[in-house]
């Protein structure tokens, strides 16, 4: 016996479908009946894991919760006929074992009459192969990705890249390697066009480097500098470094490519030749230009000052103690330790320190030395200037002060202070913008500042940005930025421009303020003003509707009174409802119970019955249906189902959606045992419910008075 009855009482082909999934090598499980029953073979057992048997038998969203939201409706499309297929569907067995990704195939298996009673589904699990996608994906985004690190680097380098194939005997030159030799670029160039194009002096230095790559037992790594003449006539220094790509072993070891790059310093060689052919100018220069020359020896103890311009205290011209009688105790370590480094690698030493000047005063000077060497390459004497920074140190450190004071301000205050050029790069932005945003100065700087920008707010941000900037002028506007929550809230952005000396737009500083909770009150402001002229204008007419409608049916008598106060008080208890919308919406419950204790509370005991869900009503909803309410309750308390101990009154109501996806209420208020005088009933009540709902509410109204009972109906839109 089997939740789907007794499997004798099966179809043939229900039976044929069952068969054929027990036989199935694959995940195959057959779906029953309206309930979605389970059966399935060894292999969805296998998969099932500790789920089986249980699952067996049972409801399929039982035990597929995880999927049940994308497999439900492809299980309706299958139950009425159609064959499904669905790629890659994630199944996940409740949480306990790891996801895995089937193609599945619903096969619909109707009976004579066609009337589908279960569908088969066949899974191939491609789980392994979606696993091999994706590991083939990131390794190609790998690829390429470390294919445009190289090509940036070898653009930033302004290196060209060039092989050598000796089987073909030629070259593949990249554009940048083209540009620098002269030749055409190209994949397989003859070698004759790149031996024409180097210069007659070094060609053979480069097919000698060349030779010595190719042989087994030549130098594999090498470089070379040499000059290409272009077409124009125009020679070009160039420095090429290259590695052979050998195979084999031995006797057998070839060399099967050369791989190179190769560089301009046509610029760098002119400079060395001028550097060695004005060396004695470019001395004289420095030291007409210093503020003060010395010698020093090669061991760094004895002083020669050979002149300066009375910036450092008077002393002997030559002292072997220059160091105690110039410098400050504190920085002579660190001075110490960098001649050792310079004395020890030969090389030109430059620092920032303090000395004791003619005046008396501390100042700083920026002093560097050169070393001379003797033949033997070995420091003879050391060459140094030395340049008064004293005005510069002090303007530097009040430049420190003051920047370090500006970032406390600015990160004290509640405001996200920065800085950008005219096209909106940012340079700059205070600690507030990284707390709020989470970005990090990498992410923000530059352009990255607008990721945390609303999408829909960037374009026009920066339209508004470069037509007040452009013009000189103060940037004001309002956009969101992203919290790093992921919420956003509206801030007031103000920017300036500042000029440089030519009156240019240099930078752009501003300020960018929080004005969400502002926005919002004044949204709500002005909401409230709109709801409140709004009703007001509705209480006029409508007090203005029930005084006219009372005098007609009873003139100005006490009775007029009486019932003009009455329905003044219902509108003065929705009004009290009405003012506590904000923070606790009105709901048809809160509404009809209100009326009802107005009437007393005697008449709720036993005698009327509430029934329905919470649904909130629209305030602008709530006065009018408040009245129609509070007459149906008056004239049952004097006329219908509570005028006498017999009647009995029934309220029910529910929310629903109509055939154009709105959503709507739906109420009926119900009398039964009431009292025989139906004429009674057809005065303002009924016409506010019959004509006045209807036209200001939407609403769909009935109302039926019978000798026995009264049956009204409200239907209205909820939105």
């Amino acid at each position: 016996m089997t939740s789907l009855g007794p499997i004798a009482g099966w179809t043939s082909r229900l039976k044929f479908a069952v068969e054929m999934t027990l036989a199935n090598p694959l995940v195959t499980y057959v779906v029953c009946g309206s309930g979605r029953i389970l059966i399935y073979n060894d292999a969805t057992a296998a998969m099932l894991g500790s789920m089986h048997p249980h699952a067996l038998g049972q409801s399929a969203s039982t035990f597929f919760t995880a999927a049940r939201a994308v497999m439900e409706p492809l299980y309706d499309r299958a139950f009425t006929g159609e064959a499904v297929r669905i790629d890659a569907q994630s199944v996940e067995l409740n949480g306990k074992e790891r996801p895995r990704a089937f193609d599945l195939v619903m096969t619909p298996i109707g009976e004579e009459g066609g009337r589908v009673t279960c569908v088969q589904v066949t899974g191939f699990d491609v789980s392994g192969r979606l696993a091999a996608e994706q590991e083939r994906d990131r390794t190609v985004e790998g690829l390429r990705a470390s294919e445009a690190r190289l090509r940036l680097a070898l653009d930033a380098s302004r290196m060209g890249v060039w092989t050598y194939d000796p089987a073909a005997s030629s070259f593949g030159v990249d554009a940048r390697a083209a540009e620098i030799t002269g030749v055409a670029p190209g994949e397989a160039l003859p070698a004759s066009s790149i031996w024409l194009a180097a210069h007659p002096e070094d060609r053979s230095l480069l097919q000698a480097r060349l030779a010595d790559m190719l042989d087994p037992q030549g130098d594999h790594w090498n470089e070379a500098v040499a000059r290409f003449v272009h077409p124009d006539g125009t020679e070009r220094w160039t420095q090429a470094r290259a590695h052979s790509v050998l195979a084999g072993e031995g006797s057998q070891r070839v060399a099967l490519r050369v791989l190179g790059t190769i560089l301009d310093v046509t610029e760098s060689k002119k400079a060395e030749a001028a550097l060695r052919q004005s060396e004695q100018r470019f001395r004289a220069f420095v030291t007409a230009s210093s503020d003060a020359i010395y010698r020093m020896s090669a061991d760094w103890t004895e002083l020669q000052r050979l002149g300066d311009r009375g910036i450092l205290a008077d002393r002997p011209v030559q002292t072997g103690a220059w160091m105690d009688r110039y410098l400050r105790p504190e920085d002579q370590p660190t001075v110490r330790a960098m001649i050792a480094q310079a004395a020890s690698a030969k090389t030109a030493v430059e620092w920032e320190h303090r000395v004791h000047r003619a005046d008396g005063a501390l100042g700083w000077v920026y002093s560097r030395a050169v070393p001379i060497m003797d033949e033997c390459g070995e420091v003879r004497e050391w060459l140094g200037t030395a340049s008064d920074v004293t005005a510069r140190k002090l303007t530097e450190e009040a430049l420190r002060e003051s920047e370090k004071r500006f970032r406390a301000v600015a990160n004290l205050g509640p405001n996200f202070l920065w800085s950008s050029d005219p096209q909106g790069r940012a340079t700059w932005f205070s600690e507030r913008w990284y707390t709020y945003t989470g970005q990090s100065e990498v992410e923000a700087l530059g352009y990255g500042w607008h990721e945390a920008i609303h999408h829909e707010d960037r374009e026009p941000t920066m339209a508004r940005f470069f037509s007040v900037v452009e013009h000189g002028k103060i940037f004001s506007h309002e956009y969101r930025i992203r919290r790093r929550d992921g919420s956003y809230r509206w801030f007031l952005v103000r920017a300036g421009p500042i000029h440089d000396e030519a009156g240019q737009i240099a930078q752009c500083y501003g300020a960018v303020t929080d004005i969400d909770d502002l926005r919002k009150l004044q949204e709500r402001q002005a909401v409230m003003v709109d709801e409140l002229q709004h009703r007001t204008r509705n209480l006029l007419t409508v007090v203005r509707s029930i005084a006219q409608e009372t005098m007609a049916q009873t003139g100005p008598t006490e009775r007029f009174r009486a019932q003009f106060n009455d329905r003044l008080a219902a509108l003065s208890r929705v009004q009290s409802l009405l003012s506590r919308s904000d923070q606790t919406p009105v709901t048809i419950r809160t509404l009809i119970q209100a009326e009802f204790d107005a009437l007393g509370p005697a008449v709720m005991q036993g005698r009327v019955a509430l029934e329905g869900p919470t649904v909130s009503l629209r305030k602008g909803d709530v006065q009018t249906l408040a009245l129609a309410i509070h007459e149906l309750a008056t004239n049952a308390r004097k006329y219908g189902a509570l005028s006498n101990d017999q009647g009995e009154l029934w309220v029910s109501w529910d929310s629903y959606t109509d055939e154009t996806g709105k959503s709507r209420l739906a109420l009926v208020w119900l009398e039964e045992g009431i009292s025989p005088a139906p004429e009674r009933r057809n005065g303002y009540g009924r016409k506010l419910i019959e004509q006045a709902l209807p036209y200001a509410l939407r609403a769909r109204t009935s109302y039926e008075l019978s000798d026995a009972e009264l049956r009204c109906t409200i239907d209205l839109p909820l939105k």
